[in-house]
């Protein structure tokens, strides 16, 4: 299936979808621009200098056919997702919000608002809210959820507000039959306020759901925000995501990411330290087994002075798996006293795996302090003889090597419940990985 055999189910799919979509007529028009655009220019392409190594092939196979509404069997979803127990849960099934398995915003200085209802409410105000979409190649996935836009969440965070409970963002596809979601996201962090945000994406059924969001979040001077992402689909389904990241003065971001399921992800990351001092730290970690694959891109822009950017990504591929870890850091003239340092390395595990690193410095000021580094190889004959002298079998041995090169990210991950479990779900990936439950 090529990309323009895509482009033409995409339309299709769009002209029996358009009169059931809320917002009027500048909605209307809103959407209709954004599928012209996608339609004029296509889906992103190996051509495309940020695309080069996803297998667009794949991604365009997929059934882009709107998934119908679905209620969610509470007991299900309590099933499938993190078992968390002090959070305040915000739930989208298949792109929409659902209020009956999200917490109520009964709260002093936090705000949960349907996407979906708003659209239908005020059409002007939701106009006004979303980013609307550029036209270049890592903005064309969100200009399909522009085409397609019908529900998310919006969530706020009032000034000087520190949130005791966490917020748990949960994307549920129902992936009852091969269908496509499009979802959106704001969040809007005020001066000062102080927030964890945890992100999980899972799977009810078994079927190849196509998901696509296009999310935003805007930090004030000198708010703090943690954001841990957890990815985890069915072995069929596929998620392409572009989040565009704004902060303020002062402010802290820090990202971790775990992506260990589906069979395609994109995950787009855009950010922008545009105040002074302003700092962000992004950690990840995937794994891509059998023929998975995993393409992760961040471009992050220091636009004010002493701004700072700490990353550190590892990705592992084993059987055919495929992986791509491609950041770039641009430092702006304005940024004089920016300190950027990037990291990558990568750990092969079988003789068809592959992962791509493309670390990247753009640099247009001299007053900086920019470093950055790769590595992709195999585990160390040396350690592994090491651990074959002390008795483990060669299995065990790689597998507790594995681990150990995960520990780094792992360890950085704030919050125990979701370190654990991250690392449980590794260990069940990994021959022998019973070895390795309950290893710190």
């Amino acid at each position: 299936m090529n990309a323009a055999g895509a482009i033409d189910r995409i339309a299709a799919s769009h002209a029996g979808e358009a009169r059931r979509f809320a917002g009027g007529p500048a909605w209307a028009s809103r959407r209709r621009h954004a599928l012209e655009s996608l339609v004029a220019r296509g889906l992103p392409e190996r051509r495309d200098e940020n695309w080069k190594y996803l297998d667009h092939a794949r991604v365009a196979a997929f059934d882009f056919g709107v998934a119908p509404r679905a209620a969610v069997e509470p007991r299900a979803l309590a099933a499938a997702r993190l078992p968390l127990a002090d959070v305040r849960p915000v739930v989208l099934v298949d792109g929409r919000f659902d209020p009956a398995s999200s917490a109520s915003a009964a709260v002093d200085g936090l705000q949960i608002e349907d996407l979906g209802a708003l659209l239908a409410r005020d059409p002007e105000a939701a106009l006004a809210l979303l980013r609307v979409p550029a036209e270049d190649a890592d903005d064309r996935y969100a200009l399909l959820a522009d085409a397609f836009a019908d529900g998310g969440v919006v969530i706020r965070v009032d000034a000087g507000t520190a949130l005791a409970k966490p917020l748990h963002v949960v994307h549920v596809a129902t992936a009852a039959r091969p269908a496509a979601h499009h979802a959106r996201v704001v969040v809007e962090i005020g001066a000062g306020a102080k927030l964890m945000l945890i992100e999980e994406f899972v799977s009810l059924g078994a079927e190849a759901a196509f998901g696509n969001l296009a999310a935003e979040i805007t930090l004030g001077a000198s708010a703090e925000v943690e954001h841990l992402r957890l990815h985890r689909h069915n072995a069929a389904s596929a998620q392409v995501e572009t989040w565009v990241a704004r902060q303020g003065a002062g402010s802290r971001y820090r990202q971790h990411l775990v992506a260990l399921g589906g069979r395609v992800l994109r995950s787009n990351l855009r950010l922008a330290l545009e105040g002074e001092a302003a700092e962000c730290r992004l950690a990840g970690l995937f794994m891509a087994a059998g023929d998975r694959q995993v393409d992760i891109h961040t471009q992050v822009e220091h636009r004010a002075a002493r701004t700072r950017t700490v990353q550190d990504y590892r990705g592992i591929a084993t059987d055919r798996g495929r992986g791509a870890l491609n950041g770039r850091i641009v430092v702006h003239p304005a940024a004089r006293g920016a300190d950027a340092s990037q990291t990558i390395r990568n750990l092969l595990l079988a003789p068809l795996a592959e992962i791509n690193a493309r670390p990247q410095l753009e640099i247009h000021v001299d007053d900086v302090r920019c470093r950055h580094g790769a590595t992709t190889g195999t585990l160390d004959p040396a350690q592994l003889f090491y651990l074959r002298s002390r008795g483990l079998d060669e299995r065990a041995s790689r597998s507790l090597l594995t681990f150990a090169f995960c520990q780094d990210v792992l360890a950085g991950i704030p919050l125990a419940v979701f370190r654990d479990f991250a690392a449980t779900r590794i260990a069940g990936i990994l021959p022998d990985g019973e070895l390795l439950r309950g290893a710190p």
